[in-house]
């Protein structure tokens, strides 16, 4: 396993140290046996009780593992498959994501033929307009769980 993971389920393990009882008890035992298991006791983690878990310096990680817990244990039946829509739907997208990427570098020596082609029509004009894509990034899946979980993993 790698060492961020490590680490990460030693933060999973310190928040989970510190949620109310009733939380902890969804949450299988053996699950809790395998963050002992596989964390890196040697990270260096405090958790602040003063912040809530969203202003928490979390690794990515962290996170992420925060988000399946949610969804697997803590949040009932209609979210849960709302989530797990949601996720298939975001899989989706990333692999037609990947198909365009691959289209657009396909395409690639038709652009520059075109460029070339233009180049040499706008040589005589002195202006020339540059054009690009903008990537918008999209929102992390995690990042709108990690907010519901906020009301579950109050640390104070």
């Amino acid at each position: 396993m790698k060492l961020e993971y490590k680490k990460a389920l030693f933060e999973v393990y310190k928040i989970l140290e510190n949620t109310d009882k009733e939380t902890k008890e969804k949450i299988p035992k053996r699950f809790i046996n395998f963050l002992k298991e596989n964390m890196d006791e040697n990270h260096e983690f405090k958790l602040e009780e003063k912040k809530e878990l969203i202003n928490q310096n979390l690794m990515t990680e962290t996170k992420q593992i925060i988000a399946l817990i949610y969804r697997d244990y803590l949040c009932d039946e209609k979210e849960r498959k709302e989530l797990l829509e949601n996720e298939k739907n975001k899989n989706k997208e990333n692999k037609v994501e990947e198909n365009n990427k691959n289209s657009y570098e396909i395409n690639f020596g038709k652009i520059k033929e075109n460029e070339n082609k233009n180049n040499r029509i706008n040589r005589n004009n002195e202006t020339k307009e540059e054009k690009s894509l903008i990537r918008i990034p999209n929102e992390k899946w995690y990042r709108r769980l990690l907010r519901k979980i906020l009301e579950i993993f109050k640390v104070s």
